[in-house]
């Protein structure tokens, strides 16, 4: 594995690991906070998961564009027909699903109003990119 190819990997699972804590974090947290936080604490917490959100979506889109070309998933029906294809495609959903949750719960949290269920909805939409990823590292399919 060449020097690039390990910073492209360290890249997308560091952002990763930051976006879908973030996440969880905000929807452990949050919640039970919302009603005593200050408009300025708010403010502050919205614009980091939004921060968050927008420069891990980035990364782990370019990121792992350059990897599906590294695995070869951009020849024939590779993406589309082998297991391992179909999970990249699922982690491609579930990415698009956790970036616009996440965005819907910040917008709610900027305009005051309760984002609970899109935290938490986002949360499992991380969880599962998680378990997805695993899928896809182990090689069982």
């Amino acid at each position: 594995m060449s020097v690039t190819e390990t910073v492209v990997y360290a890249l997308h699972l560091l952002f990763a690991g930051l976006w879908t804590g973030s996440v969880l974090f905000a929807a452990a947290t949050l919640p039970n906070i919302a009603g005593g936080l200050a408009a300025d604490a708010r403010d502050s917490f919205v614009g980091a998961l939004r921060n968050v959100s927008r420069a891990s979506a980035a990364v782990l889109l370019l990121s792992g564009g350059y990897m599906l070309t590294l695995a070869g998933y951009t020849e024939g029906g590779a993406l589309t027909g082998t297991g391992r294809g179909h999970l990249v495609l699922a982690m491609l959903v579930l990415w698009f699903a956790l970036a616009g949750l996440t965005e819907v719960a910040a917008g709610k949290l900027d305009d005051g109003e309760d984002a609970t269920s899109f935290l938490y909805g986002a949360s499992v939409v991380a969880v599962l990119l998680l378990l997805d990823a695993g899928a896809l590292a182990t090689g069982a399919f």
